[in-house]
């Protein structure tokens, strides 16, 4: 069950990287084995860590030796991705 919860996790975080400016690299010293992705929204950077399983759903996001994170919060992840949800809302409607 786990594993299937984090690929299905790992498609909408591979669509995020392909719609927004991205980098994917090995940088958790923490979790060696899985990379970690960081999407650049226009409200704000957010990252996730990716499973090596999962890996061949980010061929197209660019690998970075050094990701930059910005120290942000799981709590100030989902706000960031929340506002840009609610940005693309409005300006579709």
């Amino acid at each position: 069950m786990a594993d299937s919860v984090y690929r299905e996790r790992a498609h909408l975080v591979a669509h995020l990287a392909a719609s927004n400016p991205s980098t994917i690299g090995y940088h958790d010293p923490d979790e060696p084995d899985w990379a970690v992705v960081i999407v650049d929204l226009p409200t704000g950077q957010a990252s996730w860590h990716v499973s090596p399983d999962d890996m061949d759903l980010f061929e197209g996001v660019a690998r970075s030796e050094i990701n930059t994170w910005d120290g942000h919060s799981t709590e100030e992840k989902y706000a960031r991705l929340d506002a840009h949800t609610r940005a693309l809302v409005k300006e579709n409607h």
